[in-house]
């Protein structure tokens, strides 16, 4: 499945999932990256190539280390869950968001297709 491909699916399930928290949602073509702006201000950012890469990124506000990502970029890192990585949010004294964990679920799923 191409980049565009999966952007496209990635932008219906966003739509069904947060439908009436969105503000925002473009999907860029030629830097193959979906943006979307929640209404509390929360931007996610993901991104495909045509190798099978991706990332997901997650700004929950203008704070430094506020966020957390998603991707299997490099493949080089020791983890058990390698090629996948998940970089947690370090901002200390950050809410914790369901999110997080739903955008992981869902993004997960949906490479696989």
């Amino acid at each position: 499945m191409s980049a565009i491909s999966k952007l496209l699916k990635a932008k219906v399930i966003l739509d069904q999932l947060f439908d009436k928290e969105i503000n925002s949602l473009d999907l860029n073509y030629d830097s193959r990256k979906l943006h979307v702006i929640l209404t509390d201000g929360i931007q996610i950012y993901i991104i495909y190539n045509d190798y099978g890469q991706y990332g997901y990124n997650i700004l929950f506000s203008n704070l430094d280390l506020d966020r957390c990502r998603f991707d299997n970029y490099d493949d080089k890192w020791d983890v058990n869950s390698r090629p996948y990585h998940f970089h947690p949010r370090k901002k200390i004294g950050a809410e914790s968001s369901k999110m997080t964990v739903i955008l992981k679920m869902t993004f997960h799923i949906s490479i696989k297709c």
